[in-house]
């Protein structure tokens, strides 16, 4: 479990990484690692935010459904895969019904296990976990050719091609 001042330390690091705009790799190895990193790159996002994930439950916290809105309501465009999500539609996750009640989230599902996690935020930032039943991650506000490999391996024509999530 990490503590109050752990948190509260993890947060300052993210925001200054963030304002600096910085290449250097994070490590992400909890659940609320995690959610701060999550909240920090939709809190930050100037144009688009896509996300690959089995469930989006982690995703599902006051917090970062909170700055889900405030991303929507500047302009900010969401893609999220989901990897043969199990969810019971509306009232599920408020997470997911934020993005199924507006037109800036675009919401598709894989019928395979995905092999990663990842979560990219305009050009240049991501979170990358390479096992999808564990929070442990590596993450960075600056690395822009791995998300243009994202991007053109995930969030294009694949992404594309994907069966339109419905509740």
């Amino acid at each position: 479990m990490v503590t109050i001042m752990q948190m509260q330390s993890y947060k300052e690091k993210l925001l200054k990484l963030d304002d600096e705009n910085s290449g250097e790799l994070i490590s992400n190895g909890s659940k609320e690692h995690a959610q701060a990193l999550i909240y920090q790159f939709l809190s930050s996002a100037k144009k688009s935010v896509n996300i690959t994930s089995k469930s989006l439950l982690i995703y599902n916290d006051y917090a970062i459904v909170n700055a889900l809105n405030t991303a929507i309501s500047r302009g900010v465009k969401i893609k999220i895969l989901l990897d043969n999500y199990q969810g019971n539609g509306i009232g599920d996750n408020d997470f997911l019904d934020s993005c199924l009640s507006n037109k800036s989230c675009e919401i598709r599902t894989y019928d395979k296990p995905l092999k990663a996690h990842i979560v990219t935020k305009d050009d240049n930032a991501f979170r990358y976990c390479d096992n999808p039943g564990s929070n442990i991650a590596v993450a960075s506000f600056n690395s822009p050719d791995v998300v243009k490999n994202a991007a053109k391996k995930v969030f294009g024509d694949f992404f594309n091609q994907q069966v339109k999530y419905s509740a």
